[in-house]
């Protein structure tokens, strides 16, 4: 009896010392951690677009994730142009248009800085500024990471895909136009009209509107031939910090700040601009025939836009089933 219980105290302390001496695994690093989205479809131009998180897949929390490198779709080569930097607005608080109504209080929580094209986040997220309008349309790359954590690091190469797209930097909210007989109270549609919207320049801050007539030829809003309708809004109504410069072609603006309009005045939920042609400026091409011959019409387009991108702009609004005059 004796004899079986040292036998049994000496298989225990075995069991004892090989339980001692096995090694403990700290924490777990997966070789599968992923990118939810990717290809990332990097919408250029566009401040503040951010890619999805990188996914741990079971990997034991915290994770380091440190952007080794940017490359050339396809290579190895370093994509340099991704690691330049831009001019951008840099904001110390956030901006407040019912606060920041000069240009002198926007310019004091604002700074004009060179950043780099992107931030790369500790969740893995790239955080992309306004200053990848520089990038050609249609570049791809991949990346590669190393990710750590207490069991270890391990080096992800081509993890992910960057490939940048052309964003719609505007959209148009509203094209229509009426005719009115003068002294008239019925309003007559006309065909809606053709709003064009050409980028010339991808930094700046300036819009320049004109109106034409079906044939191209401008209206002169320096000279009265664009007048505003009443108390709705007109390009001036948008305009906080800098005045609309009127010639004898255009209007132009330098609104400072994206995107604009910044909002919405109540009412006129499309940003929407309107003004009167009067009736010695223009004339209708085929008004309905139950109007008498040389009826004097004016004309009331209305409009909107809004620019989501820094950039020089003009628009072209043209008024179809006119003539100028």
């Amino acid at each position: 009896m004796k004899k079986y219980i040292y036998v049994m105290m000496a298989l225990v302390s075995s069991v004892i010392i090989w339980a001692g001496c096995k090694k403990i695994s700290v924490g777990f690093l997966s070789d599968a951690v992923f990118y939810v989205g990717s290809p990332f479809q990097v919408e250029k131009g566009k401040n503040g677009f951010i890619t999805s998180e990188l996914k741990g897949d079971g990997s034991t929390v915290p994770l380091t994730i440190k952007l080794l490198q940017i490359k050339k779709k396809g290579t190895e080569q370093r994509a340099d142009e991704m690691y330049q930097e831009q001019k951008v607005y840099v904001y110390k608080t956030a901006f407040d248009p019912e606060v920041h109504t000069t240009l002198e209080l926007l310019n004091a929580i604002r700074e004009l800085k060179s950043k780099p094209l992107f931030e790369f986040l500790p969740s893995g997220q790239f955080l992309f500024t306004s200053g990848t309008s520089v990038i050609p349309t249609g570049a791809e790359y991949t990346f590669d990471i190393e990710v750590s954590n207490e069991s270890g690091a391990k080096t992800f190469k081509n993890i992910g895909e960057l490939d940048f797209v052309e964003s719609q930097p505007y959209s148009i909210n509203r094209n229509s136009a009426t005719y009115l007989q003068d002294g008239g109270a019925v309003f007559e549609p006309l065909p809606p009209v053709e709003i064009t919207v050409t980028r010339t320049a991808v930094s700046g801050t300036n819009v320049v509107v004109k109106y034409v007539d079906e044939d191209g030829v401008p209206f002169n809003p320096k000279a009265g031939e664009l007048i505003v309708r009443g108390d709705r809004p007109t390009l001036d109504s948008y305009a906080k910090f800098n005045p609309v410069i009127k010639t004898d072609t255009e209007m132009s603006l330098n609104f400072e700040v994206i995107p604009f309009p910044y909002k919405t005045i109540p009412g006129y939920g499309s940003f929407d601009i309107f003004y009167r042609i009067p009736s010695n400026y223009v004339k209708v091409s085929n008004p309905k025939a139950t109007y008498p011959a040389n009826t004097k019409f004016n004309i009331n387009p209305a409009i909107g836009f809004q620019i989501k991108q820094e950039g020089n702009y003009v628009v072209v609004v043209k008024i179809k089933g006119v003539k100028r005059i």
